[in-house]
């Protein structure tokens, strides 16, 4: 018997956009007076950003941040003129006259990047809108303490020369404003630990920096009292209070998905937005000794009968979760057995199992299955990981709904 008519994509990623939005509602309540800004990197933590971004925009959100500047031209395309789109991660030779001229505002974490965004508002025209990264203590991209300085030292320089420079003509008044301060927290998921104060610390030292920079350049490099402050996570959001800054670009959270390790995002007032589904699409009864899948690392003990399910590595499953994931058909959960391949998985029903049909779905993980906080552990990685890695081959589905 067939349950219901199989859907011509076989894993589907259904996203949740009441979940979604009543997500970026609590969190936005939870920041106040601090803003929210909505990063849908990633092609939004793997939701859709096709999906995703469209439903914040019509929820009334404005504030949007991704990496790249191709995803932030994306993005740009998919809201228009109204979105605030912020980008932070390109490279030496990165073209950044494209992202000026459709006024994408950049994070700036060399003294380097200075000098090319000064360039790239010269040649288009257009006043550039920079947002200083601060590496504060996370070792990653941002101005370390001494780069920060040499990059005030750069503004306060550019500060002088356009003072002096009375040359009209197209490029006349182009220039760069500094509209912001960023940072990022490395350890705000553990809130006992002190380094997340040590990092508060250098980031209010440099923000009274800049600020008197600023002020000195009388509003021809930006106003301080305007400064967009935002040094806040996911983890920061959730376990600072007040949150400190502005701002907050927050990621993982929007997603109903808990940045902190056993975190239950009902008790943050969150609902995981996305649901990925397959379902069985065959059946067989095996006898006991028989082995399943690659390398045959599980041999059945007894009799059994086994459900075949799309969905493998090829649609961002970890194979890492072999022999230990779970799914669920008809609210009930089944264990995979055997490696996950590429594109398929096997899932031991048990001997006798007549409930279980061809046809019949599959929750994978989200509302009605496991967890994709779960998954993690199955796959020894985190919850990112999981939703961030599907592939384009599953198909993202918009639900209307409240969830399951």
């Amino acid at each position: 018997m067939t349950s219901f008519d199989i859907p011509e994509a076989l894993v589907r990623a259904e996203i949740d956009e009441a979940a979604l939005c009543d997500n970026a509602a609590v969190l936005a309540d939870r920041l106040s007076p601090a803003r929210l800004k909505c990063v849908v990197k990633a092609n939004a933590y793997g939701h859709g950003i096709d999906l995703v971004a469209p439903a914040l925009f019509s929820a009334g959100w404005r504030e949007f941040c991704v990496a790249t500047i191709p995803e932030a031209l994306r993005l740009r395309s998919l809201l228009g003129p109204e979105a605030q789109i912020l980008a932070w991660l390109y490279g030496p030779t990165t073209d950044l006259d494209e992202a000026v001229r459709a006024d994408i505002e950049l994070g700036i974490s060399t003294v380097g990047a200075l000098d090319r965004l000064a360039e790239a508002a010269r040649r288009t025209g257009i006043t550039a809108r920079a947002h200083l990264k601060i590496d504060t203590g996370l070792g990653r991209n941002g101005l370390s303490p001494e780069a920060f300085v040499r990059a005030f030292d750069w503004l306060r320089r550019h500060a002088e020369d356009s003072h002096t420079d009375d040359s009209e003509g197209p490029d006349a008044g182009a220039d760069i404003r500094i509209v912001g301060i960023m940072s990022h927290f490395a350890v705000a998921d553990e809130p006992e630990r002190p380094e997340t104060a040590a990092q508060s610390a250098v980031f209010s030292s440099a923000h009274g920096q800049l600020r008197a920079v600023l002020d000195a350049a009388d509003g021809r490099l930006g106003e301080s009292d305007g400064l967009d402050v935002h040094i806040a996570n996911s983890p920061g959001a959730l376990t600072l209070g007040p949150c400190p800054g502005t701002s907050a670009r927050v990621g993982l959270a929007l997603y109903g998905l808990s940045p902190l390790e056993d975190g239950d995002p009902a008790a943050l007032g969150l609902r995981p937005v996305m649901r990925l589904t397959s379902s069985v699409i065959n059946l067989k009864d095996i006898p006991a000794g028989h082995g399943a899948s690659y390398g045959l690392t599980f041999t059945a003990a007894t009799d059994t009968r086994f459900a075949l399910v799309p969905g493998g590595y090829g649609d961002g499953l970890p194979r890492a979760a072999s022999n230990r994931a779970e799914v669920a058909i008809r609210d009930r959960r089944y264990p995979v057995v055997g490696r996950i391949a590429m594109d398929q998985m096997i899932i031991d029903i048990g001997a006798g199992n007549d409930e279980v049909a061809i046809g019949d779905e599959v929750v994978i993980f989200g509302p009605g299955g496991p967890s994709a906080a779960e998954w993690g552990t199955w796959a020894n990685t985190i919850n990112y990981e999981i939703v961030t890695q599907l592939s384009a081959r599953v198909d993202r589905v918009a639900r209307k709904g409240d969830g399951r």
